[in-house]
């Protein structure tokens, strides 16, 4: 027997094809299609220039081409090509946007495991100290 060595790409979503519907994926995904939901992957999302995504997207690296209507959440990098058009929050740890890519909304260029940390050492106020009963 042979051994195959391991495909870059582990699933496909063909440009003809429309999925309605939450998508989970431990490898990467490359998509060409149309996509109504959010998509959770443990490897590299790519999209092609005419995809179309309707969701949020939580993954680890994501290239993307098309358009986005969603929040983008990569643990390590995104990449925004000049044909991609995102309408989302981005969140990531390395974010590179081309010359002519579209971008409306907000980025926050930290790790998650930083902003967790922010949140677990905030004081909440408590509105009695200070009062004299």
């Amino acid at each position: 027997m042979f051994q195959q060595s391991k495909p870059k790409m582990s699933s496909i979503i063909g440009s003809d094809l429309e999925l309605n519907g939450d998508i989970n994926i431990r490898g990467d995904l490359l998509i060409y299609g149309t996509i109504n939901g959010d998509i959770n992957c443990e490897g590299n999302i790519t999209t092609s220039r005419d995809s179309i995504i309707n969701g949020n997207i939580n993954t680890t690296y994501a290239d993307i081409s098309g358009k986005v209507n969603g929040d983008l959440l990569a643990k390590e990098k995104i990449s925004l090509s000049s044909t991609s058009r995102l309408t989302g929050n981005i969140r990531s740890k390395i974010l590179i946007i081309e010359n002519g890519a579209s971008f409306n909304g907000l980025c926050k260029m930290n790790t998650i495991e930083d902003s967790q940390s922010i949140t677990s050492s905030k004081k909440v106020a408590n509105l009695n100290e200070g009062s004299k009963n």
